[in-house]
């Protein structure tokens, strides 16, 4: 049995050359510098930092040429005793200006981008975190498929050789034809389950190279569960703390409040210096010159404009809003973490139980196994002991899947 059981896991294995087999640390290294997702999300936070360095643009002078040429006549009619010519007028000027007081409209641009660069930031470290948690848990499933396909081959071919035992029992009048039809429809069962198996391994490895860029062919086992928090507590502060998508609400909250800011900064005036150099050529008669050099200050307040009001509204509200999705933010981290902090606790134990079960199984199964030969039991017992053992595998196989799951989840939920 042992013998077979090797044999079918070994065409479940591609056809390539043995290679040192990928762990789950791998898996995850790879899915990171593979995943589009975390592309798009690396990309999108240089978006937001280049935000922030425009907005702090704000504070900067900023220096500005303009200039003009053209071809024309100019006919002075004899003024100045001018006469008619030919003429290129041309104009040229220079501007620097450099913001005094801006009401409070660039520090709040500044402070609405670097709060934009921080949400960008925790939604990167959310898909890193999601991602992870994504291939421990395909990884897990992987396994599980391989193990139940498994399983569940090595019970089809036990459930033939106890039909076909059965046939030879009946046809020397050993047993009744109740042995057969039982044994056959044990026999169906497992054939029904293994192709469910099959269905269910070939959707893990696919979900495996979508997340990975690699092919499952040859996948460690299942390591132990990485460093977790000891305590409920101790997860709850974690991830109040460091949870990505509590830090983005609350990137979010401080946006809307700078934009809050910004909007009532509308209602006050702006004053910068300035410094401005113009020539200009053969303007208002042939020949004619002049440069110029000015500085000074200027303001601007605009006294009157009724869509003010209305953005700073709008603008309250949005803070409210935010406010209130930071709140539900906080709740629903606390439900997830507690929920899953107890997953783990719970898988722990159950994969203990499935193992003690898996064993127990396996030793009925055998001594079953041994009673109906020397017929001290009906074959209906070593079907339900068949059956019973695989059962039992594939839940330890189950709970070995999910133990790996909570633990990067719960390290998801804490920002790890």
């Amino acid at each position: 049995m042992r013998m077979r059981r090797l044999i079918l896991l070994a065409l479940l294995a591609s056809s390539a050359p043995a290679a040192q087999a990928t762990t789950l640390d791998e898996a995850i290294a790879a899915a990171l510098a593979h995943a589009p997702a975390i592309e798009a999300a690396r990309a999108e936070s240089d978006a937001a930092a280049a935000r922030v360095r425009e907005a702090q643009a704000g504070q900067l002078p900023t220096a500005t040429v303009t200039g003009t040429i053209g071809w024309g006549r100019l006919d002075p009619q004899s003024f100045f005793g001018l006469g008619a010519a030919n003429v290129t007028p041309r104009a040229a000027q220079v501007t620097v200006e450099q913001p005094l007081f801006t009401g409070g409209r660039v520090s709040a641009g500044i402070a609405q981008a670097r709060a934009g660069d921080e949400a960008a930031k925790a939604r990167e470290n959310m898909t890193r975190s999601q991602t992870i948690a994504a291939v421990a848990q395909a990884y897990g499933n992987v396994l599980t498929g391989r193990e139940l396909v498994a399983l569940q081959s090595e019970l089809v071919a036990q459930m033939q050789e106890i039909a076909r035992q059965a046939q030879l029992r009946y046809k020397a009048g050993e047993s009744p034809r109740t042995d057969i039809s039982q044994a056959a429809a044990r026999l169906a069962e497992a054939e029904a389950a293994l192709a469910a198996a099959q269905g269910h391994a070939i959707a893990a490895n696919a979900r495996f190279t979508n997340l990975t860029g690699l092919t499952p062919d040859d996948l460690a086992p299942l390591p132990a569960n990485p460093a977790l928090p000891a305590a409920l507590d101790e997860a709850l502060d974690a991830a109040l703390q460091t949870n990505p998508s509590l830090a983005q609400a609350e990137a979010g909250l401080r946006a809307a409040q700078a934009a809050a800011r910004a909007a009532r900064a509308e209602r006050l005036p702006t004053v910068g210096a300035f410094a401005e150099g113009a020539l200009v050529r053969d303007q208002f008669f042939p020949d004619y010159r002049a440069d110029s050099a000015t500085v000074g200050v200027r303001a601007r307040w605009q006294l009157f404009n009724p869509g003010t009001s209305a953005r700073v509204a709008g603008s309250d509200s949005a803070v409210t809003a935010a406010e209130a999705r930071l709140k539900a933010a906080q709740d629903m981290v606390r439900e997830q973490v507690i929920a899953t902090f107890q997953a783990v606790r719970t898988s722990l134990l159950v994969e203990a139980a499935a193992q003690r079960q898996a064993d127990a199984a396996a030793q009925a199964r055998d001594s079953i196994r041994h009673e109906v030969h020397v017929g001290m039991k009906p074959q209906l017992d070593l079907l339900d002991a068949e059956r019973e053992a695989t059962a039992a595998r594939a839940a330890l196989a189950r709970a070995q899947a999910d133990r790996a799951t909570a633990a990067y989840q719960l390290l998801a939920l804490i920002g790890q």
